[in-house]
């Protein structure tokens, strides 16, 4: 009777650690597909996330890319004449600010300069010897009738009055070539010579519309100056990042 006693609580105390040993062991396994399943959640929101932030980016991009720069409507031709005429692939890749933040910025320059209201005009991009882009706008001077506001704004977004009353020539005798090529490029190189000193090298020449525009360098001060001396002869400096 005794060892039947024995037997059976040796059966129960053996059912006891089957039964705990499955339970430890389903624990475990509990625990693993839990940590399975937080690892695949945690996974899963950092893709999400990760393509969210793709997608942000690639509408910033594509929003810039839409946004167009304009002139106003009638304008006068001022800085669009004067500075060079990019291709759409040259454009994009001259790293500006977009349009509107750059106008924004001219605009608040030359309003607080004479406190008041100046209508946009035109723009122009235009590039410095080394490459460097920057934007040209004119405004209307409100407070000085017939005359315009030229500004400069560049990569940096940084606004700079290059003059506060340009004027327009619309003498139709202008258009009239009176002078040499030979004859404006001596005029230039005087003009960039008394600007820049005897160090001035002309790096680049256009023919535009007002005549024929120059380009100098001085590369000892590291400045600019551009110069376009119409068909009579008449210097007309234009805008550049230095002063």
């Amino acid at each position: 009777m005794k060892n039947l006693l024995l037997a059976i609580l040796a059966f129960l105390l053996s059912c006891c650690f089957i039964f705990l040993l499955v339970l430890v062991t389903n624990q475990q396994a509990l625990a693993k597909v839990h940590e399975t399943i937080s690892s695949y959640s945690e996974t899963n929101k950092a893709i999400q996330s990760k393509t969210k932030d793709n997608n942000a980016h690639s509408d910033a991009k594509g929003e810039k890319k839409k946004e167009k720069p304009y002139n106003a409507k009638n304008h006068v031709p001022i800085a669009s004449s004067a500075t060079h005429h990019l291709k759409d692939k040259t454009s994009g890749e001259t790293n500006l600010p977009q349009f509107t933040a750059a106008l924004s910025k001219a605009q608040t320059i030359v309003n607080d300069d004479n406190h008041s209201e100046n209508k946009y005009n035109d723009y122009g991009i235009d590039r410095t010897c080394q490459g460097a882009f920057y934007y040209v706008f004119t405004f209307k001077n409100q407070k000085k009738p017939n005359t315009y506001y030229r500004v400069t704004v560049d990569q940096n977004n940084h606004a700079r009055i290059f003059d506060n009353s340009y004027r327009v020539q619309d003498n139709p005798d202008l258009n009239k070539p009176r002078i040499s090529p030979h004859e404006s490029e001596v005029i230039a190189q005087k003009y960039a010579k008394d600007a820049l000193g005897n160090y001035a090298t002309l790096k680049q020449v256009q023919a535009s519309k007002q005549g024929m525009s120059y380009t100098f360098y001085n590369s000892t001060a590291n400045k600019e100056y551009k110069v376009t001396v119409n068909k009579v002869g008449d210097v007309i400096r234009q805008p550049a990042l230095n002063k």
